[in-house]
C-alpha cells in the first residue's frame, strides 16, 4: 500500500533524507529530510529512529502534506495539512509517550507527490534505562537557556547525536537567542545539499 523507503538520498549533516520510490517505479519522485526523532539506516536500509526520550518532537526540514502514526498497520493518529497550509515546524508528539521497546510508524508524506507516497519510518524506544536517564535529564534542565545549552553540547560532545537533537528541539526548552540560533543552524544544514 505504501512505498516503503529503501535508501538515503544523502546523509550529511544532523538529519537524514529518505528517498520516496512510488510504487513500480525506479525514478527518485521526492525527498523528506528529517531532523528529529535522530534516524539511521538498519541491515535492511530502512529508516529507524532509536528514540531516547518518549515524546520525540517531529521535525521535518520540508513541508509536509501528512503525518501519520501506526502500529501494525492501525492509524493511531493523522494529520494533514489544509488547503494552501502544509504542515510545516515542529510537530508536537501527540500520543502517549514512546514506552521502552515500543515499535511505532511514523509516515511523512511531503508536498507534491501522490497519496500513497510516503517516507516511512519506524520509532523503537530506547533501553529502559537510557529512556529513565533522559527523561529525568530533560526534567531536571528547567527553564534556563545557560543549562539547556551546556546539557545539549555535553550530548554532542559524546555522540550522542539522538539525544542532543531531541533535547535542541524539545518544546519544553527555553527561547534564547543562543539557543534559538543553533536551532536554526542546525535546521538550514538539514541533511545538506546534493
Amino acid at each position: 500500500m505504501f512505498s516503503a523507503v529503501r535508501r538515503p538520498c544523502l546523509a550529511i549533516g544532523l538529519g537524514l533524507a529518505l528517498a520516496l520510490l512510488p510504487p513500480g517505479s525506479r525514478l527518485l519522485a521526492a525527498t523528506v529530510c528529517v531532523l528529529t526523532p535522530r534516524l539511521a539506516l538498519n541491515t535492511r536500509a530502512e529508516a529507524v529512529a532509536a528514540v531516547p526520550i518518549g515524546a520525540p518532537t517531529i521535525l521535518s526540514t520540508e513541508p509536509l502534506e501528512e503525518v501519520r502514526i501506526e502500529r501494525e498497520g492501525e492509524v493511531l493518529w493523522q494529520r494533514r495539512a489544509l488547503q494552501g497550509e502544509p504542515l510545516e515546524g515542529p510537530i508536537p508528539w501527540p500520543l502517549a509517550p514512546i514506552r521502552p521497546g515500543q515499535r511505532l510508524v511514523l509516515l511523512l508524506r511531503p508536498l507534491g507527490v501522490r497519496k500513497d507516497d510516503f517516507a516511512i519510518i519506524l520509532l523503537e524506544g530506547d533501553p529502559a534505562e537510557r529512556m529513565e536517564r533522559a527523561q529525568r535529564e530533560l526534567e531536571g534542565l528547567g527553564t534556563d537557556p545557560e543549562v539547556w545549552w551546556a546539557a545539549i553540547q555535553r550530548t554532542f560532545d559524546r555522540g550522542d547525536l539522538s539525544l542532543g537533537l531531541a533535547l535542541l528541539y524539545a518544546l519544553e526548552g527555553p527561547a534564547s537567542p543562543r539557543l534559538d540560533n543553533l536551532r536554526r543552524a542546525v535546521f538550514l544544514a538539514g541533511c545538506g545539499s546534493p
